[in-house]
Order: structure tokens, then sequence, then C-alpha cells
């Protein structure tokens, strides 16, 4: 049987959301074909394990005797970590699934303690995690790439506490209304809507709690939001459908994804999206190339905006999307059936990278330091 770890939680503002996704996906889970091992990391940074982590109404107060486990690098086993630090092994894990939406899981840390024990996983690898994550740096790629992005700019918190003025007087005039962001936050956290100057240094200051980075984007009106999904099955980009969220505030916020409707599949929604043939042949070119060109593994959701106009924006992309973005292809394929091929594929990427050549001879010790300068 399969040993496979699912990881839920995490150490940041998405932590509860992360919970949710995580059970989701325990609950879909062939417990035939999978011996599922929960780690549910608590807001303190510990990783846990235990019978009753595969319940949500034990969260979060009735967690059971959970064991503290951790990882080595270079060892593909799960170690139990006692009282005394001492490590006992509990099993070998054949592959895992990152269930961790925000800082310190979706952003590619967790993702590099795997790589370093070679253990499989699901997800994107360290790089496309980073960059997604991080909306600053997606953006500039993807206005990189020629592709169309809502006007921004970036600020810093280093910069405004060091000449608030100049800050202020920046994003006076690139002008509003504005859209405020964390860089490094989904889920809707810390995003606010700014329509005059006389707000901005509240408002600004109010996202700085969030992250030392804000992204600063020029306000559009908005027609319509259209999200899509993917996965790499072997060598083809899967699509699902496309999705239209129903939204009658200004942004869609973090109570309109998860606390109204219990997960973002039960948000309301128009599915096929009302658009054009145009417009989803756009999407989905764009989906294709971004996609590759970070290339982004497992099921990732990209959201667009469409304006007034009927122009089209990327907005952002998800590399560990809510309820990992099932909802959106299971009139194609069922929850197990998913999790079939995206393990599947996991581990054939891991025995490809593998395989490849890590080694290369050469004489250089032997020349000894005579040909370095200090």
């Amino acid at each position: 049987m399969v040993n496979l770890v699912v990881f839920f939680g995490g150490e940041s503002c998405e932590h509860d959301v992360s919970i949710i996704t995580g059970l989701q996906f325990i609950s879909k889970v062939n417990e035939y074909l999978y011996n599922v091992i929960p780690i549910y990391i608590n807001k303190n940074g510990d990783w846990l394990t235990g019978k009753n982590l595969k319940d949500l109404d034990n969260f979060p107060d009735n967690l059971g005797k959970s064991a503290k486990v951790g990882i080595l690098d270079n060892d593909k086993s799960l170690y139990k970590i006692g009282k005394s630090h001492k490590a006992k092994k509990i099993c070998d894990i054949d592959v895992a699934v990152l269930c961790l939406h925000g800082a310190g899981g979706e952003d590619g840390v967790i993702s590099a303690s795997l790589e370093s024990s070679k253990i499989p996983y699901i997800n994107s690898s360290i790089m496309p995690s980073a960059v997604c994550m991080d909306k600053i740096v997606f953006d500039y790629i993807v206005a990189g790439m020629g592709i169309a992005k809502v006007d921004f700019l970036a600020v810093t918190k280093f910069e405004y506490d060091e000449d608030k003025s100049a800050v202020l007087d920046r994003v006076n005039n690139f002008g509003f209304p504005i859209i405020i962001k964390p860089a490094r936050l989904g889920s809707s956290i810390g995003i606010n809507v700014c329509k005059n100057y006389d707000d901005l240094e509240s408002l600004l200051e109010n996202s700085f709690e969030f992250d030392c980075r804000l992204l600063i984007e020029r306000y559009v009106n908005v027609k319509k939001e259209v999200n899509i999904a993917c996965f790499l099955n072997k060598n083809d980009i899967v699509l699902s459908k496309t999705e239209e969220p129903i939204s009658k505030q200004e942004i869609l916020d973090f109570g309109q994804k998860y606390v109204a409707n219990t997960g973002m599949e039960n948000m309301k929604r128009i599915m096929p999206a009302n658009i054009s043939k145009e417009q989803h042949e756009n999407i989905v070119d764009i989906v294709c190339r971004v996609y590759s060109a970070l290339n982004m593994f497992g099921v990732v959701r990209f959201d667009f905006l469409i304006d007034e106009n009927d122009k089209l924006y990327i907005n952002e992309v998800n590399t560990i999307p809510g309820s990992m973005a099932y909802y959106l292809f299971e009139d194609t394929y069922s929850y197990p059936e998913l999790i079939d091929m995206w393990l599947t594929n996991a581990l054939i990427r891991n025995t490809n990278s593998q395989m490849k050549v890590k080694d290369y001879s050469s004489s250089i010790l032997k020349q000894g330091l005579n040909g370095f300068k200090k």
C-alpha cells in the first residue's frame, strides 16, 4: 500500500482554509490503495500526526494524542520526534500532497524540504511556487511575456518608513482608485480598495500588517471574473471548465470565498463562464503559455478579470488552489480519479528527476589551489 502524506494547516493567515482543503482531499482518497498519513502544521510550525487529525470536528481543540513528526535530508522516511529530540522512524513516505495555502507552504518552503529528502509530491516545485506566491514578481514576469495585466506599482515597508511622504506622493501620482494587496498573501486577506488620498495612509498601514511589500493596482471596473484550472498529465496540459464567480462586492473577499460558503466549491458561480469563444481561446492560450514557461506542475488555478470594455487581464495564479480546484473538473473526473492521476504523475516526475546526471568527473581537485585566486 502507498504511504501518502497530506500536509495542511501552516503558519499563515490562511491556516484555517488550508485545513478545509486538506481534509476535503483526505476524505476523497481511496483508502484501499493509499495509507493516508495526515500532517497538520500548527500555528507554531510544529508538524503533528494522529488519527484525530482526519476529522474536521476535532479542530482546533480535540486533536487527541498527536505525535510531533519530521523528515530528514536525503531520507524519505517520516520520523516521530520524542521529548529528548530523538527520532524514531514511523514509515517511508511514498508520495506527498501539499494543501498548504499561503506563506510557508504555497511559496515553496515545504517543497524545498521534500526536494532535499527526495520525496515525490504532486505540487509545483520551488521556483514556480515562489514566483506565483509573490504577486509583484509574478506581475513583472507576465508583463514581460506581453500578457495584459492591470497597471501596477510596488511599495515596500522600508521605503514607507524611510520617507512616507515620497511613497504617498508616488501612489497619489499613480492615481485613484486603486487596490492595495499584500504581495505574498492569498484568500483576499489584507486587500483594500482605496478611492482617494485621504484614506491612503491608513489603508497602506493596514495592508502592511500582513506583508512588508505591497502591490498597488489600478482599479478597473470589472464586469466579471473568470477562473480556470489545469494540471499536467504526462506531457499534456489538462484544462478544466471555466467558472464565473458571482459577487455583489467590489472585490471577492475572504468571507464570500469561504465563511459564507464553506469552501470554494460551494460559492455561487456560473459554469462554464459566460464568455465569448474568442475570450475562452485567449484564456486557454495564456494559461498554457504561463504554465509551461514557469515549469508548473500539479493542479493550478488561474484567475482572470474582464473589464467593462471586454478587455481581458490575468489577475493571479494559485499553485495550491482552494479545494484543489476539483469542483472545476468534476464533470469530467471524480476526485479519486484526479488524485490517482496527480499521484502517478508525481511519481513519474520524481523518477525522471533521479535519473538525471548529477556527477561530472574532472581533474580540478588534482590541480590543488594553485590556480585559484584569493
